[in-house]
């Protein structure tokens, strides 16, 4: 499979978070990057944002990981059709951060 710059994909069944471990399949996201080495830069989209949770989030942030984003194997993801617009992504992202702020987890161990 070829992969492009734009192109929207799904994360397949059985793939796992490569710094936490648990399962990721289903996630969706655009291509930001390909590599020579097969790997694949995704920004994640408006609807796995929101569904991470704010406890992901906030984990991600506290350990200086970027939860917007992620490096995977092109093996470990498929094309698919986008389900929302870059526009989506800003928005929910926005709010994403508004909420962490005041949560106390939010660099609790800093």
């Amino acid at each position: 499979m070829e992969l492009e710059v734009g192109d929207s994909v799904i994360v397949k069944t059985g793939v796992v978070d490569p710094d936490f471990g648990f399962d990721i399949g289903g996630w969706q996201g655009r291509v930001k990057e390909v590599d020579d080495d097969d790997m694949v830069f995704i920004a994640w989209d408006s609807v796995t944002l929101q569904q991470m949770g704010l406890d992901l989030i906030i984990r991600c942030e506290n350990e200086n990981l970027d939860w917007q984003v992620m490096t995977l194997w092109q093996t470990e993801v498929e094309k698919t059709m986008s389900r929302d617009s870059k526009k989506d992504v800003i928005s929910a992202t926005s709010v994403l951060k508004l909420e962490i702020i005041d949560d106390p987890r939010f660099n609790a161990y800093q």
